[in-house]
């Protein structure tokens, strides 16, 4: 019995390793990896492209908390408007999406830290 429960732990680590190495490789490639993706889909947040790049997800915010400090930026690939904080340069670190009445989505390109 005991074989058999190292057996499932060692078969369910390497599942895990692979997919944070999976994600790593991703991200040093500038693409969104599948943690992301889940994630964004499970919020309910846009797929959102520009210039054929994805854009990551990184959470979601009150439109009362930043409403009064984003302007229009762009629009992507599918002709959803983009917005950024005033005085933030091209391209902006933090690139928003309104979504309803009160909900605005938070995204960001796909980079290391390091190469930022």
């Amino acid at each position: 019995m005991k074989k058999k429960r190292w057996l499932t732990g060692g078969v369910f680590m390497l599942f895990i390793s692979i997919l944070l190495l999976s994600e790593f490789i991703m991200l040093s490639s500038q693409k969104v990896g599948l943690i992301n993706t889940s994630y964004r889909f499970i919020s309910g947040a846009p797929h959102i492209r520009t210039q054929g790049q994805t854009l990551s997800y990184q959470g979601r915010m009150r439109t009362e908390d930043i409403l009064d400090s984003i302007e229009p930026y762009a629009t992507s690939d599918d002709g959803t408007t983009l917005y950024k904080a005033f005085g933030t340069p091209v391209p902006p670190p933090w690139i928003y999406v309104k979504h309803e009445n009160d909900i605005i989505f938070r995204y960001k390109y796909p980079r290391l830290p390091w190469k930022m």
